[in-house]
């Protein structure tokens, strides 16, 4: 049958885009293979645009290199080991995980050259163990968390004292000891950066110690005692009076009961700390592992679809454990532990833990009274 060459013609052209647009389409995936980085690069960099000066004119080139990577890729994305050269002059050696640095790295600021961080990270935060080097001539050995030090740490201070224990999100918090450059030494617990509770002081220069209760970073009530050093050697003061003074009867003077006194003095500075300590105290020193498992079973099986619940739950469940405390009371707890953001009806579960704490503390103490 005899077609017309019209048809022919269409047909051609059809058949000439379909090869164009395949060749279009295999060049794509060729350039896209190409730009595809995986494995070890030597260098790639990113650039940015020159600032212009007034009349619309550059000085120099429009462009200018801003961060460099040197190191190994995986589907377009920083895996493995690696040095990111940063528009500020930073830089970091170490490795790569999906574009973020993951496991062991170092860190440089552009500032004097200097090492800032050497350690552990998860995506792109200090945690786990590290050195931090500060500008202030601080430097921190120990655990990490959040780009906080977070756990056992130890503290060396460009003055020359040394704090080795407990943090908790960047402070000292928890257990630790703090040896002073004069030789001065504290012993104690910490809370919110301060010393807080139960600790003890050494004088280095009086050669006496202070044993007793702490609230926010001084001494409130205790006991103050010499060190007794087999070794010191007293010198035997100038006499200025050589002539025997008879004195007049002085009546002796005494505190009556001191062991009482110092109890109740140091009761009364823990009742005034009660939810202070309970709303700065990380739980995990509050409570074994266990107690907060406990805790959180009871706060379950009271909670709603949003893991909360209200004050008249809270207070159901202190009942169930022997603590009958009213509603006001428990309101007036709860103010202090959320502030500004007061619910009764959405408590969740670290404020529950807390409010139990309070509780737990308040005990044997006047309850109206627990309010500071």
């Amino acid at each position: 049958m005899y077609q017309d060459a019209s048809y022919y013609s269409q047909s051609q052209q059809k058949q000439s885009v379909k090869n164009n647009s395949m060749k279009v389409a295999r060049q794509w995936q060729i350039n896209d293979q190409k730009a595809e980085k995986n494995g070890l690069h030597k260098a790639i960099y990113w650039v940015k645009s020159q600032t212009k000066n007034e009349d619309g004119t550059q000085k120099q080139e429009r462009w200018v290199a801003d961060q460099k990577y040197v190191g190994d890729w995986n589907q377009n994305k920083k895996c493995g080991f690696g040095v990111q050269y940063y528009g500020n002059g930073d830089k970091y050696e170490g490795g790569w995980f999906d574009n973020q640095r993951n496991g062991q790295g170092t860190y440089w600021v552009s500032e004097g050259k200097n090492k800032e961080y050497t350690g552990d990270w998860v995506n792109d935060k200090k945690t786990g163990k590290g050195t931090m080097f500060y500008q202030n001539g601080n430097r921190y050995d120990g655990v990490w968390q959040d780009d906080k030090s977070h756990g056992e740490g130890r503290m060396i201070y460009a003055n020359g004292d040394v704090y080795e224990g407990s943090w908790f999100k960047g402070l000292r918090s928890g257990y630790g000891v703090l040896t002073k450059r004069n030789g001065d030494h504290f012993e104690g617990y910490w809370v919110n950066d301060k010393r807080e509770g139960q600790g003890s002081y050494f004088f280095a220069t009086k050669n006496q110690v202070f044993v007793g209760e702490w609230v926010d970073d001084m001494p409130k009530t205790g006991v103050y005692s010499e060190v007794e050093d087999p070794y010191t050697v007293k010198e035997e003061r100038e006499k200025h009076f050589m002539d025997p003074y008879v004195l007049p009867d002085i009546p002796k003077v005494e505190l009556h009961d001191p062991t009482n006194v110092l109890k109740e003095s140091m009761e009364l500075a823990r009742k005034e700390r009660i939810i202070y300590r309970a709303i700065h105290i990380p739980l995990d020193e509050m409570y074994s592992k266990q107690e907060m498992e406990d805790l959180a079973l009871q706060f379950e099986s009271a909670s709603n679809q949003e893991h909360k619940i209200t004050l008249i739950n809270s207070k159901a469940i202190f009942q169930s454990m022997g603590f009958d405390i009213e509603e006001k009371i428990l309101q007036s707890y709860l103010k202090h532990l959320q502030q500004d953001k007061y619910n009764e009806f959405e408590i969740e579960l670290e404020t529950f833990m807390r409010l139990v704490a309070i509780i737990l503390e308040s005990q044997g103490y006047d309850q109206s009274e627990i309010n500071i």
